[in-house]
This record gives structure tokens, C-alpha cells and sequence, in this order.
């Protein structure tokens, strides 16, 4: 199996973004198109690397949170960590 160590957002951050909008795995899997079960797998995930595939759906659930619900992800700078926020509008 071929990894990845370009892990990002991190399951962490997704499970953050999730908690910021208020919405349930559930809604999220509706909206992303997955299963419920493979979010949970995804957001318990926190080894260094990460299969193509679920890297892959990692990412399809960024860009559900940032274009449906206005979430911002953010790396970690010289000043603050990573984290996410709401979108100016």
C-alpha cells in the first residue's frame, strides 16, 4: 500500500471544524457523499501517514466544510498553531 505523509488538514482539524458548525458526522458524510463509519475512521486516524484513498476523502471533507459551511483552515505559524475558524464574509 503507497502512503503519504502530506497529511493535511489533519483529522484533528476536521473533528475541530465539525465542532465549530455544530454538525454531526452524519450530516457531513450526507454532504461529503461517505458513509458515516468513514469519517469516524477518519477522525480516529492520527498516525503520521495516510492511504491515498482516505487521504483523499480527507480532503473531499475540507472542501465540504469550506465551501458548504464557510470554514477556514489554517496552518500553524511562527505565532499561533494550526486551527479553524469562520470565513470572513
Amino acid at each position: 500500500m503507497v502512503k503519504t505523509s502530506k497529511i493535511w488538514p489533519s483529522p484533528r482539524l476536521i473533528r475541530a471544524a465539525r465542532g465549530l458548525i455544530g454538525i454531526s458526522q452524519a450530516a457531513l458524510a450526507e454532504k461529503a457523499g461517505v458513509t458515516q463509519k468513514t469519517i469516524t475512521k477518519i477522525e480516529a486516524d492520527d498516525s503520521e501517514e495516510m492511504d491515498p484513498r482516505r487521504l483523499k476523502v480527507l480532503r473531499d471533507l475540507q472542501r465540504v466544510l469550506e465551501d458548504v459551511y464557510g470554514v477556514e483552515f489554517f496552518a500553524a505559524s511562527e505565532h499561533s498553531g494550526e486551527g479553524v475558524r469562520f470565513r470572513k464574509k
